[in-house]
């Protein structure tokens, strides 16, 4: 069975470049625009990919509710921002945009590798 990675972005153009990713690697996806759409979908995914900086709801207040609706759902949250991301941002991983696919694929093999 494929795994499903949650992405949550409010950028489109953002959206369609981790869905082809999702693709090209090998998984399903399941896109949302924002955390608040996001929440709705925490018990479909096998792993979370989220930007920090969104409107409403930010990337790590989506990875608090995820460790609380979902405990073992692996998260990683890319930013432009790193230093306005808390220290407390419950994610497994940080990234730091611009990022390259290659890594990103490398981190979601071994997250989902280890994933509950």
């Amino acid at each position: 069975m494929k795994k499903t990675i949650l992405i949550v972005d409010d950028e489109k153009l953002i959206r369609n470049l981790l869905e082809e990713f999702c693709k090209q690697s090998g998984y399903e996806s399941i896109l949302c625009e924002n955390a608040e759409q996001a929440v709705n979908r925490i018990t479909d995914a096998d792993l979370v990919i989220t930007d920090f900086q969104m409107p409403g709801m930010s990337g790590a207040d989506l990875a608090k509710v995820v460790k609380k609706e979902k405990p073992g759902l692996p998260i990683i949250i890319f930013t432009g921002t790193p230093g306005e991301v808390p220290k407390d941002h419950s994610a497994n991983v940080l990234i730091s945009k611009p990022f390259e696919l290659k890594g990103l694929r490398e981190i979601t093999e071994n997250l989902l590798s280890r994933a509950v």
